[in-house]
C-alpha cells in the first residue's frame, strides 16, 4: 500500500499528459511538481526499507569502532537547521566531551537522524529540539527532547512497529515513510541499548537512546574496540 499509492497518482499523471495534445506550461509545471514529489517519496521509502532490510539480516559486526558522537552530533545538528528552513526551530545540542561509543558510526548516524528529522517533522513552528549527549548509571543516553504535539499513551507502545503511525495524513503530508522508528529500534538492538519514549499531549516528547556501559569509552572508562 505504501508503495502502491505514489505510484498510482504518479501513473495517473502520466497518463493524462500522455493524452493532452497542448497543455499550458504553468499547468505543466503544476504536475510536474506533484510527479517530482511522488517519485521523491517512493524513493525514501525504499531507501528506509533497505536500510531496514539491511538492519535485520545483517550478521553481528565482529569488530566495532569507535565512533566520536560529540562530533557526529555536531554535523547532524548542522543538517537539522537546513531541514528547519523557514520553520525556524531553536535548535540545541549539549554534547559530554570526549564521551564515544563503540559501534558502527553508520547505523548510528541512520538512527539519531531519524530521530532528530522525526522531531523537526512534528514541532510546530518556532518550536524547540534540544540534543543531549551524556554518561548515565556508566553507560550513556542520547536525547532527542522536543516541544512538539505529544503523542498520546495508547499510541507510544506501537511507535516502533512498521507504518505504524499516530496521524497518517499528516506523516505523509511531511515526508515520513513510518519506518524511521524501526530502523532506531534495530539499530539500537546492534548495539546493545533500547529506546525509551516519554511524551504527554501538548507538552511535547523525549526519545532517549540508553546504551550500556560496555559500549561506552571516555577519559574515565577508556576501552578498545572489541567484539560488538
Amino acid at each position: 500500500h505504501e508503495l502502491r499509492t505514489p505510484l498510482t497518482v504518479l501513473g495517473g499523471y502520466i497518463e493524462t499528459l500522455r493524452h493532452i495534445e497542448k497543455i499550458r506550461p504553468e499547468e505543466l509545471r503544476k504536475h510536474l511538481t506533484v510527479m517530482h514529489e511522488q517519485s521523491a517519496r517512493m524513493q525514501r521509502l525504499v531507501d528506509d526499507l533497505l536500510t531496514l532490510s539491511k538492519l535485520e539480516t545483517s550478521p553481528p559486526r565482529t569488530q566495532d569502532e569507535t565512533v566520536d558522537v560529540p562530533a557526529l552530533l555536531a554535523g547532524l545538528k548542522e543538517q537539522a537547521e537546513i531541514l528547519s528552513g523557514e520553520s525556524r526551530h531553536v535548535i540545541t545540542l549539549e554534547a559530554e566531551p570526549g564521551l564515544k561509543l563503540l559501534g558502527s558510526r553508520e547505523e548510528l548516524t541512520s538512527a539519531f537522524l531519524n530521530l532528530i528529522n522525526n522531531a523537526i517533522r512534528y514541532t510546530p513552528a518556532g518550536g524547540t529540539v534540544r540534543l543531549t549527549w551524556h554518561t548515565r548509571n556508566g553507560g550513556a543516553e542520547f536525547i532527542v527532547a522536543d516541544s512538539g504535539e505529544g503523542i498520546a499513551p495508547e499510541h507510544i507502545p506501537h511507535l516502533t512497529e512498521r507504518f505504524y503511525r499516530v496521524d497518517t495524513g499528516r506523516s505523509r503530508a511531511s515526508g515520513g515513510t513510518g519506518l524511521g522508528l524501526s530502523i532506531v529500534k534495530h539499530v539500537l538492538l546492534r548495539h546493545d541499548a533500547h529506546l525509551d519514549i516519554e511524551s504527554e499531549l501538548g507538552r511535547g516528547s523525549n526519545f532517549i537512546c540508553i546504551f550500556p556501559p560496555s559500549r561506552t569509552q571516555n577519559a574515565r572508562n577508556p576501552r578498545s574496540a572489541g567484539t560488538g
